[in-house]
């Protein structure tokens, strides 16, 4: 489980598309990590399979390469890097489980000194319901608050500290983003579903 604040960034070394892909990273990380661990990488909850110093190497699932963006990043791309949760830690941002529900475009940016605005636009109309003003959503890991939300889009407020320290700095219009919604408000959505089937 994670919340959505970035560690640090890492850079993507190479991305083997073979039977069984395999994601190489380079990140420095102030935990250390064992073979098994999860990291949240761009949003996305993968499994180390390798560690040799600051190279990490993770498999990744033919559904996983389908969802995310982590196949059309250029080799040196930074990745947002988060590390699982435990006990002892705050919960600062919102409970992400790094199993995002696919991508969204970068619409437009409006920048500005105090803070900027993203927009993105998604195909899938069954997000919009879980997408809430002033409820949070995960873009590339990152927990944010949604701002405003319409039938194919929706807006979040990045502050400088988090455009700093992610890798929304660098973000093109038309790039993907992985989105994971909102977990609670999903749980919550299948609860009375369910029940009016009943």
């Amino acid at each position: 489980m994670f919340t959505g604040l970035i560690a640090t960034t890492a850079a993507l070394v190479s991305l083997e598309k073979k039977n069984r892909p395999v994601l190489t990273i380079r990140a420095a990380l102030d935990r250390p990590l064992a073979v098994g661990d999860s990291v949240a990488v761009n949003g996305v909850c993968l499994t180390l399979i390798e560690k040799k110093k600051d190279l990490l190497r993770f498999n990744l699932a033919a559904p996983t390469l389908l969802l995310s963006n982590l196949g059309d990043l250029p080799i040196g791309s930074p990745l947002n890097i988060e590390l699982p949760l435990t006990l002892n830690d705050l919960l600062g941002g919102h409970l992400v489980s790094g199993h995002i529900d696919g991508t969204a475009r970068l619409r437009s940016v409006n920048k500005s000194d105090r803070n900027s605005r993203f927009f993105f636009t998604f195909r899938d109309r069954e997000w919009r319901k879980f997408i809430v003003a002033r409820g949070s959503v995960a873009v590339n890991g990152v927990s944010l608050t949604v701002a405003e939300v319409h039938a194919s889009w929706f807006a979040v407020e990045v502050i400088p500290q988090t455009l700093a320290a992610t890798n929304f700095k660098g973000m093109r219009v038309g790039e993907r983003v992985n989105v994971e919604l909102d977990l609670i408000g999903k749980y919550l959505f299948n609860f009375f579903q369910t029940k009016q089937l009943r």
